[in-house]
């Protein structure tokens, strides 16, 4: 069962090397799109390639958000350079959790163009070790509930015929949605906030993402999740970072579950440890200034454009 894994990737440095060396054990290859990480991540890819892990990294530096067209490059290009029978869509935060048969044995019994796996969200909390750099080891609480989310893998050989929904959610043939099986056994460990200063990062260059791709991103909705955090953020900014529950959560049995996964990466050799709030703050910094820069360029190489700020930047209105 030849499995290929799927993957956008931006700013991952304290998580890449533990999701490559887990996931390995499942797949014959991993492809990466990186949108333009400015920390280590692409390094420490470099390095794991270097040592033999069965991976590919293409870029492409998007300050907008375009989910749809861009997960459907990456099945057409899995599938085009690596003849997978299935393809795998994961975020960087997920962990393949499959039993004894391992995800290619839940497959290979599987008779429909697609299958799910269920989101098992994990929580950073206080009890977690500061210490511990490989993340599916610090973080052991997980959440009581497994929300509707399910994530989808995809039957090789579908070409360009096939569109993945953003999210990784669900997919299509011709236009044609492809039924879903649920996989027995299996599920993604996901680890989507690893501190608050994390969680920051992540929704203010998410919401900046969906804005600069205009109206159409925001009528559809995909990431509004991003939105509160970041108004909040930008209009009372002590109500998240003076919040001590908020940078480190408490432990809340009432939602939680001990239920440390079953890591099969081995030691990280290439991640150093790093300060949260500072790779917070390079990631904003750096992702405000590709905005600024795309901004400038797209003045540059169009007059209609530059001809339409100005026009913009003489409005007039009396206030009071």
């Amino acid at each position: 069962m030849r499995i290929v894994i799927a993957s956008r990737i931006l700013n991952e440095e304290d998580i890449v090397e533990a999701f490559v060396r887990h996931n390995a054990s499942f797949a014959a290859h991993m492809l990466f799109l990186d949108n333009g990480s400015t920390d280590r991540t692409l390094a420490i890819l470099r390095a794991l390639r270097d040592e033999g892990l069965p991976l590919s990294v293409f870029q492409a530096r998007a300050v907008g958000f375009d989910e749809a067209r861009v997960n459907s490059w990456l099945y057409e290009t899995a599938d085009g350079l690596h003849h997978p029978d299935w393809v795998a869509f994961l975020d960087v935060d997920e962990f393949i959790v499959a039993g004894e048969g391992g995800l290619g044995g839940a497959l290979a019994a599987t008779v429909a163009g697609a299958a799910t796996v269920p989101l098992v969200h994990y929580f950073d909390t206080v009890d977690d070790d500061p210490a511990e750099p490989v993340v599916p080891r610090r973080m052991r609480w997980r959440a009581r509930q497994t929300p509707p989310v399910p994530k989808v893998i995809v039957r090789g050989g579908f070409g360009a015929r096939c569109a993945v929904a953003p999210g990784n959610h669900g997919a299509s043939v011709d236009g044609v949605a492809l039924p879903q099986i649920g996989l027995p056994g299996a599920a993604l460990a996901h680890y989507p906030r690893r501190s608050g200063w994390h969680d920051l990062q992540k929704c203010g260059i998410g919401w900046l993402k969906v804005l600069a791709a205009g109206a159409a991103a925001l009528q559809n909705r995909y990431s509004e999740h991003y939105q509160v955090p970041f108004e909040r953020l930008r209009d009372a900014p002590a109500s998240l970072i003076g919040d001590p529950a908020y940078l480190a959560q408490p432990v809340d049995p009432a939602r939680m579950v001990f239920d440390p996964i079953d890591y099969r990466g081995g030691e990280l050799r290439h991640t150093v440890p790093s300060d949260p709030a500072m790779r917070a703050l390079a990631a904003a910094l750096h992702h405000a200034e590709a905005l600024a820069r795309a901004h400038g360029r797209l003045l540059d190489e169009s007059a209609e454009a530059r001809g339409l700020v100005a026009r913009w930047n003489a409005e007039r209105e009396f206030l009071f």
